[in-house]
C-alpha cells in the first residue's frame, strides 16, 4: 500500500457499509492513465463455498478508469470437476470458477485455459457457453473460422445438447451445483499431489 494518502479504516465509516466485511481499507494513490487520483477500497470477506477473498475496486473520477478484483486467499486440494449437460435444467446449474481454473468441453474440441489477468467468476453453465462465444469472436477477429463454436452455443441454448463439461483448478476453489441432485450428474476428482509453479 502507497506511503501516506487518504485512508479510511473499517471502524471509520458508517455501520451499514461493514455488515458483510471482516476488513475494509480506503485509500487514494495516482491513476496508472491520467496521474489523478485513483480510490482504491479493499475488502475481505468470508464466502460460502470459496473462503476468504479480497475484494479490490480502483475507481478514477477523472479518466473513468475502472478496474475490480476477486483475489481468493484460500487454497484447497486441487480438484478436477466433470459435469454431464443433457438438459436445458442443467444449463442454470451454479458456477464458481476460481482465477486459475481450466475450462474443457471435449465434444466441442473447445478448452480455456486462464490468463494472467483471469479473474474469479460466479456464474452458471450458460454463463459458461457465453465466454464460448466470446472466445469465438476472438478468434474470428484473429481470422480463425470458429463457427463451430458459435453454432454449438445456439443449438444448447435452442434445443439442449449432451455434453460434458470440465474443471481443472489447482486451488481446489472451483464448483458445480445442479439445480437439483441427481446421481452421477457431477463427478468431482481429487487429484493427488502438491500444486507447483514453474
Amino acid at each position: 500500500m502507497p506511503e501516506g494518502g487518504d485512508r479510511r479504516t473499517l471502524n471509520q465509516l458508517p455501520e451499514n457499509i461493514a455488515v458483510y466485511a471482516a476488513y475494509f481499507d480506503e485509500f487514494v494513490t495516482e491513476c496508472p492513465f491520467c496521474g489523478s487520483n485513483v480510490v482504491i477500497r479493499e475488502s475481505i470477506y468470508d464466502i460460502p463455498d470459496i473462503g476468504k477473498v479480497l475484494l479490490s475496486s480502483r475507481t478514477c473520477s477523472k479518466c473513468g478508469y475502472r478496474h475490480t478484483d476477486v483475489i481468493p486467499l484460500e487454497a484447497r486440494k486441487h480438484v478436477r470437476l466433470y459435469y454431464k449437460v443433457d438438459s436445458m435444467d442443467d444449463l442454470y446449474a451454479h458456477v464458481i470458477r476460481s482465477n486459475v481454473a481450466s475450462i474443457e468441453i471435449p465434444e466441442l474440441g473447445f478448452a480455456l485455459d486462464p490468463g494472467i489477468a483471469a479473474q474469479m467468476m460466479v456464474t452458471n453453465i450458460e454463463g459458461i457457453l457465453q465466454l464460448i462465444v466470446e472466445a469465438a469472436k476472438s478468434f474470428e477477429a484473429l481470422g480463425m473460422d470458429a463457427s463451430n463454436y458459435r453454432e454449438f452455443v445456439a443449438k444448447v441454448a435452442e434445443q439442449g445438447d449432451s455434453f460434458t463439461l470440465i474443471m481443472d483448478d489447482p486451488l481446489g476453489l472451483s464448483s458445480i451445483k445442479p439445480p437439483k441432485p441427481v446421481p452421477g450428474k457431477l463427478l468431482v476428482e481429487r487429484v493427488e499431489g502438491d500444486l507447483q509453479y514453474p
